[in-house]
């Protein structure tokens, strides 16, 4: 899970990336003199003050921020929004304060008297922003029952007790007769949480017309039968990757046997049913028409397709191309798993697709983890591919996919222990997790790291990894891998250049041991001045790595000296030694060393 300063990062990229395009800059009499940053934050907070419009009346983000009143004679009140359906007019007040302080009593005592004045209808007292919304503004005063709520939004904790009382007497004064308004409180972690739930992939609803259709009833209800192609395409075009939330893949595409498909049910739509393995499907709830087992209309409730994704991808792109004909029929198999249940859900899942041949990386998509952290990277805007897709293959500096992360998070995330501490913590009967492990295994094994039986996939995708943080693992592993493959692709000799290649993971380790002032900061990009130190690094323990590496490049080559324990555990130790006595020394970031004891 992220941490309060990683929480704080990803609330600032989303307010950059969706209101700094319709919350422009503010120039005026009373803000001359102020520096960029003092602008950068004022134009934060009036952001963060639509933001609050949206999650709190669920409104798109330009009628927000065409709702934001911050500047002079604001009367403390940055925010003003008439919701009509609900009768509520909402005043909100913000905060962007990246330390998490709390309005403080003087502030929350300049909103009280705006709000006031607003009531009273002292618009004179008000700016043009407020007057260009007064038509909206006395609709609400003058309708009886609408609820006047004042709303403030900061990045802190709780309000202090003084605050709170004076809130509590205002509320007190403007409800004497009836209750008319409320005030609320909404800090980091419920903005935080209107940013992910924005995220979370919608329940689809759907209606299955299935013919030539059967049903179990015990242990639990199922029905199955013929379902048209032509339909399947259209159910796949309404409800997009949603229908698919279940499943461990998404569509990949025109590959191999997804060609077969469109071909088939093109060419030869009658036989498609003889020759397709048809789909299963899991809802909630399964509640029929009144049809005849010919033909019948199922209304599914919250139902994903689990297996027949590429089918059913397939037969939606064929009908890009031209009509199905109603020949073409697909076997459908709906089991209805209920409300909560997503144990049993899993269960199917699993044991469909097992009839097919599946990597361990497509069943890391059924983990809850994996959902969180893609709920997490997009909110600021980072697609996660967990679950196979075509467009999973395509790279992206705005994407990345789970073995990427895998690798990197492996790379990147442990520190190097010498053999030293390994046995010691074996001798007192502890397991430690060492990163000479992890970048063997991403040399050797790598399947090993997304799978969900092995320990390793559990200690990298934890519970407390947080999206920014992977996030910025990826962001280095990309920058230090360009800088190693550029390395490789310069050298001359032989040996230096299977050294470059083979041992990219395990310098790898090396640079974040030594760069936890990079590694542990809450932002997911590199700035140029950490890109300059890292690079730095790179190129210094590369070399060093390199001449301590001769000892052990005599009849072995390089892929096999980083592919085994044996040498890169002993490898692992001479390095530590020598930064070790560098340290000693007090040589930070000293001078690459020579060449001496090269065996190119």
């Amino acid at each position: 899970m992220p941490t309060t300063q990683e929480e704080v990062a990803q609330v600032e990229a989303a307010l950059r990336q969706r209101f700094f395009p319709l919350v422009a800059r503010v120039d005026c009499a009373e803000r001359k003199g102020w520096t960029e940053e003092q602008h950068d934050t004022d134009r934060l907070s009036r952001s963060l003050a639509a933001y609050a419009l949206v999650g709190l009346a669920e409104i798109d983000d330009v009628t927000a921020a065409r709702a934001v009143t911050d500047g002079k004679n604001d009367g403390g009140i940055d925010a003003v929004y008439y919701d009509r359906e609900q009768h509520r007019l909402i005043l909100a007040q913000s905060k962007f304060r990246r330390s998490g302080t709390a309005p403080a009593q003087d502030e929350i005592l300049k909103t009280i008297n705006g709000v006031k004045s607003l009531l009273n209808r002292r618009f004179n007292e008000f700016n043009t922003h407020f007057h260009s919304r007064l038509d909206e503004i006395e609709e609400a005063l003058d309708t009886p029952g609408v609820a006047i709520e004042v709303t403030w939004v900061y990045l802190g904790n709780n309000l202090g007790p003084h605050v709170s009382n004076d809130l509590n007497a205002l509320q007190g004064e403007m409800n004497r007769l009836s209750e008319v308004m409320t005030w609320s409180a909404h800090g980091l972690s419920a903005v935080y949480a209107w940013l992910v739930a924005e995220q979370t992939p919608s329940a689809v609803s759907a209606l299955f017309t299935l013919e030539n259709w059967s049903l179990i009833t015990s242990p639990r209800k199922a029905v199955y039968g013929q379902i048209s192609a032509a339909s399947l395409a259209q159910l796949v075009q309404e409800k997009g990757k949603d229908l698919f939330q279940r499943n461990i893949r998404h569509y990949l595409g025109s590959v191999g046997v997804n060609n077969a498909i469109e071909e088939t049910v093109r060419r030869r739509p009658g036989d498609f049913f003889y020759l397709n393995n048809g789909l299963t499907a899991v809802a909630e709830r399964i509640t029929s028409a009144a049809g005849t087992p010919e033909r019948c209309v199922f209304s599914l409730t919250n139902v994903s397709i689990v297996n027949g994704a590429q089918t059913a991808g397939a037969i939606a792109n064929a009908a890009i191309a031209g009509d199905i004909s109603p020949d073409a029929k697909v076997l459908a198999t709906i089991i209805e798993i209920g409300a909560g249940s997503d144990d049993i859900g899993m269960r199917i899942t699993k044991a469909r697709n097992h009839q097919n041949v599946v990597r361990n990386v497509d069943f890391a998509a059924l983990d809850a983890t994996q959902e969180r952290l893609r709920q997490e990277l997009a909110v600021i805007g980072i697609t996660y591919h967990y679950r196979p897709s075509a467009e999973a293959r395509m790279r992206r500096e705005d994407a990345f996919t789970l073995e990427e992360a895998a690798i990197a998070i492996a790379c990147l995330s442990e520190r190097v222990l010498s053999s030293a501490e390994v046995h010691g913590a074996e001798h007192r009967g502890q397991y430690i997790w060492n990163a000479v492990d992890f970048v063997v295994f991403a040399k050797k094994e790598v399947s090993r790291l997304w799978d969900q039986k092995a320990e390793a996939y559990h200690r990298l995708f934890r519970p407390d990894l947080s999206g920014v943080r992977m996030c910025r693992l990826v962001r280095m592993f990309r920058f230090i891998d360009s800088i190693l493959a550029a390395t490789e692709a310069s050298e001359t000799e032989y040996a230096r250049r299977m050294f470059f290649r083979h041992g990219r993971y395990f310098i790898m380790a090396f640079v974040a041991q030594q760069s936890t002032d990079i590694l542990n900061q809450p932002r997911q990009q590199l700035n140029e001045d950490e890109k300059l130190r890292l690079s730095r690094r790179v190129n210094e323990l590369g070399e060093l790595i390199y001449v301590e590496s001769a000892a052990f490049h005599g009849l072995k080559g390089y892929l096999a000296v980083f592919r085994n324990l044996t040498d890169s555990q002993p490898l692992a130790d001479r390095v530590l030694a020598r930064l070790a006595e560098r340290d000693r020394v007090g040589v930070q970031d000293a001078s690459p060393p020579t060449r001496e004891g090269s065996t190119s």
